[in-house]
Formats: structure tokens, sequence, C-alpha cells
């Protein structure tokens, strides 16, 4: 039920924010976003011929007659007419806004449909990014910089390396390959510790002849070499990225 009367609206916020509401699970998310995308063509398509008419009819009328009488033009046939209130209406920053609207529900409807991706509105990405820039700066801020510590938990037949670190490693979120004193290991598992503002990684050592996934060089002081204090612009970016 929640999947056809509030899952086409809610489909429009942010991944973060769909996965903290209360009814969140009880949401098919993929046909939910296939009928906000589609519902997002078709209001587009209307607001598109709405306001071409609305247009037409009232200042780009007028801006085209200013035009042709500031250059002594001749008015000529209602067609010619036709054609250059239309170019004035495709200038209009309020039809690119339209026409934005409906290819974004065009990409949300075969996001949907093709690779299940359920893609948010962008105004709405674009607030939930500005407010992710903002914590990680202030985050930067309060929380003081230290060197991973690393330790290392036998579970069950195999080796677990534990990094925790005070800083997100966002390069990890893919699962690469980690050398680590010339041992190797994969990035198994990913905890976020909210309490203790604490970034969890769970590293398994390789067994001989695994492929290797995007090798990355790793040493406990590397987030020492960072820069502390991000400005706000690379923190924004940073949040974009992830």
């Amino acid at each position: 039920m929640w999947t056809y009367l509030l899952g086409p609206v809610l489909s429009l916020l942010p991944s973060r924010w769909r996965t903290r509401l209360p009814f969140g699970e009880s949401i098919n998310w993929r046909p939910a976003a296939f009928i906000s995308g589609f519902f997002q063509i078709w209001i587009s398509i209307y607001l598109l011929v709405a306001w071409y008419s609305y247009s037409v009819t009232h200042h780009t009328r007028r801006d085209v007659f200013l035009v042709l009488r500031e250059l002594h033009a001749h008015v000529g046939s209602p067609e010619k007419i036709g054609l250059i209130a239309l170019i004035f209406v495709a200038l209009n920053p309020v039809t690119w806004i339209i026409c934005a609207w409906g290819i974004e529900g065009g990409i949300r409807v075969l996001g949907a449909a093709i690779t299940g991706d359920i893609v948010g509105t962008y105004p709405l990405w674009a607030i939930e990014r500005f407010y992710c820039a903002v914590e990680r700066w202030t985050y930067n801020w309060r929380v003081p910089v230290v060197a991973d510590e690393v330790t290392s938990e036998r579970h069950g037949d195999g080796e677990i390396l534990c990094i925790k670190s005070c800083r997100p490693k966002p390069n990890w979120q893919n699962h690469p390959t980690i050398r680590y004193h010339d041992e190797f290991f994969q990035v198994s598992n990913v905890i976020t510790a909210t309490e203790t503002q604490t970034y969890i990684y769970h590293l398994r050592r390789l067994q001989p002849g695994e492929m290797f996934r995007g090798l990355e060089d790793y040493d406990p002081r590397d987030v020492l070499r960072q820069t502390r204090k991000d400005g706000f612009l690379v923190s924004y970016y940073r949040a974009l990225r992830k």
C-alpha cells in the first residue's frame, strides 16, 4: 500500500533520507520510482505546453513586437512571428528548468526499469550533499587527528585485520585490495560507530592465487599526512564523490 500511496513522492528523496524513514522497508522503491518518474515526465510536458501558451499570449508576444519595432522590421506573417516567439520561449530559463525536470524523470524511469537504481530528484540531492559537506567540515574541526589503530583478530579459520580510524576512507567503500607490511588484504566490512566517531574497517587476508582488486598501499599514519583543516569547498567536493 505504501508503495503506491507515498512511495512515488518519497522516492524523490535522497537515499540516505529514505533509509531513515520508519516505514521505508515496507516500500518497494523500484516501482515507486518508476511511477514517480513517469508522472514527472507527463507533468513536465503539461507545464511546458502551459508555459508556452502563457508566454506567447503575454510577455513573449510583447517582446517580439518590441524587438521588431526597434529593428524597424516588417511584422511579417503569423508563422514567422510564431517562430520568433518559439525562440524566445526556448531561451527562457523557465523553459530550461521544466525540460530539466522532464529529463530527470526520464533518467529516473530508466534507472528504475533497467538497472534498479532509485534516483532522487537533483535539488534534494544537492541539499543533502551540502549538508553532508557541512557536517564533514565541522567533524574535521571537532575530532582530533590520530593515527589508525590496527589489531589482528581470529575469525574462523582466517585472520581479520581490524582498523579503527578517526577519518573515513572513501576509497575503501569499493572493497579494494590493501597491501600492509608486504601482506595483502581485502576490505570485507565497513562499520561506522557514531557514538565514538570511529570508522572501523575489517580486512581479510587474501588466499594464495586470489585476484587483486584495485591495489592500495596502507600505512596507519597516512591519516596524519592528510590536511587536517580542509576548506569547505574541498569537503563539499569529497562529499559529492561519496
